[in-house]
């Protein structure tokens, strides 16, 4: 319909009838995108074609692979990853809250593989960030994605992934970030689930970081770099725009 004819008829329609129309027009697009919009390719397990909506605040279309089930920061951190092999061959490595596409290439490529979580499954070791119960240099990598905002002291949680990695090991860290915020949004006031689901997009997130996670990470010990979803892997892989791994290396000791 012309665009020009829609604007004469909506004069003539109640506001309600227009806001209901708006409103059935926005749930026929949502569920049409459903079943995919575009065409894309998992590197994790290969599968071609239509991948599935994922998330809540805000929905993501074409997010989850209907094979695998990995989601965007799953395929960027393969992707990162299938560039430093020796990240993983041999190594020791803490896994927090595992993703499951990755778990079985891991376990077998690793020396030694701990998968850990707050809340674990029963081959998972229950471990708080805050506190992880390891001596000194234990691992040669740690995996942190999307948990830190579930943690009360991240400060806490970034100084003990630091204490625990041996000199030149790696945290690939990965959470919720704005980065055009100077400051992360938090507030200890918000303690309901309910308030916490509105003010950090989860009932369960304590906070939004803004730029001053790189700050936080940077004073735990850790120098600091940055893998970053660009195109064409964005539309190729389904990868969110600028989602961002913070790669974060214990350094050597100096001489």
């Amino acid at each position: 319909m012309n665009r020009h004819l829609r604007f004469r008829i909506k004069r003539f329609l109640p506001d309600s009838v227009i806001s209901q129309g708006t409103r059935w027009r926005t749930i026929a697009t949502t569920l049409r995108s459903t079943s995919g919009r575009h065409p894309r390719e998992c590197p994790i397990c290969g599968f071609k074609g239509y991948f599935w909506p994922s998330g809540t605040q805000p929905v993501i279309f074409d997010a989850a692979c209907p094979k695998c089930r990995s989601i965007g920061r799953h395929r960027q951190h393969y992707l990162l990853v299938s560039h430093h092999r020796e990240w993983i061959d041999g190594r020791d490595i803490l896994h927090f809250a595992p993703e499951p596409s990755l778990v079985k290439d891991y376990t077998q490529r690793a020396r030694k593989y701990v998968r850990a979580d707050y809340d674990p499954a029963s081959d998972e070791l229950k471990i708080d960030l805050q506190a992880i119960d390891f001596p000194n240099d234990s691992f040669d990598l740690i995996i942190c994605h999307n948990v830190i905002e579930h943690v009360p002291d991240d400060r806490k949680g970034l100084t003990e992934m630091f204490r625990v990695l041996r000199p030149g090991g790696v945290a690939l860290i990965s959470a919720p970030i704005v980065d055009a915020w100077k400051f992360t949004y938090e507030d200890p006031a918000v303690v309901e689930a309910w308030d916490r689901d509105l003010h950090f997009n989860q009932d369960d997130h304590y906070r939004i970081y803004g730029r001053d996670l790189y700050d936080r990470i940077r004073a735990a010990g850790f120098e600091l770099s940055v893998d970053v979803a660009e195109e064409p892997d964005v539309r190729r892989y389904g990868l969110d725009r600028g989602e961002t791994i913070f790669i974060a290396v214990k350094p050597l000791p100096s001489l």
